[in-house]
């Protein structure tokens, strides 16, 4: 959460000192606007390419081609172009780079592990991996010893259902990673959710929070971008 903070408190520096070079003239004609939305579009392709987010490195490409299409000579291809181009794009790299995921280990300060996993497609299992690309799942998982859970959802919508499940050790987690998707986790209203994803252009809600016990606690973390995750507890 530290670097977060450094890595964006860092770009609004530098949009504090545009913002004085633009009144100096040295832009031009440039609308100061259109460079802090700039900053902020490369800071989350920075964080894309950490993350291996494709959506999330060539959406912000294309919306900077979009903004200055003038003065790049592309208003042939913008806007929707280029926003084609870039969903395709990032569809097609995500298939070709399908990564592997890395288990999250919470007893480690948040670190990923290396793991061996089986992509599965039942229920009944302490760790559990769906993948959902251009289309649209359901899955409800029963198990009463439910660990992690690796969910990937790109170009799609998946709903995950944990009511009948329970926390081996009152802890679970759960990586997520979801471009252009809806995602829906049913989760019981006894359980804790910590929010640890990243988002970019994503939202993460929650609907029908109770009072959660703190000794049933789920961890959330991954990536978000272009993407909306709702967390209902049922």
């Amino acid at each position: 959460m530290r670097k977060e903070r450094i890595f964006w408190g860092v770009l609004l520096i530098l949009g504090s000192i545009s913002l004085i070079v633009n009144k100096l003239g040295y832009f031009g004609d440039i609308n100061m606007v259109s460079i802090i939305i700039s900053i902020v579009l490369i800071g989350i392709m920075i964080k894309s390419i950490f993350y291996k987010s494709f959506a999330g490195i060539l959406f912000p490409l294309a919306f900077i081609c979009i903004i200055f299409d003038d003065k790049l000579g592309l208003t042939a291809i913008t806007p929707w172009t280029v926003l084609i181009a870039a969903a395709l794009g990032s569809a097609g790299l995500s298939m070709i780079f399908h990564k592997k995921p890395k288990w999250y280990d919470y007893k480690q300060n948040y670190n990923w592990k290396e793991d061996n996993y089986d992509t599965i497609d039942f229920e009944d299992d302490n760790r559990i991996r769906l993948d959902t690309s251009f289309g649209g799942s359901i899955k409800y998982i029963n198990t009463e010893s439910f660990e992690r859970a690796d969910l990937s959802c790109s170009f799609g919508s998946m709903k995950i259902y944990f009511d009948n499940s329970k926390l081996k050790n009152g802890r679970g987690v759960i990586k997520l990673e979801a471009s252009f998707a809806g995602v829906e986790l049913y989760i019981p209203k006894t359980w804790t959710v910590e929010d640890r994803t990243s988002q970019a252009f994503g939202g993460l809600s929650e609907k029908n929070k109770n009072f959660p016990s703190k000794d049933d606690i789920l961890t959330l973390v991954g990536y978000i971008s272009f993407a909306g995750v709702e967390i209902i507890y049922i």
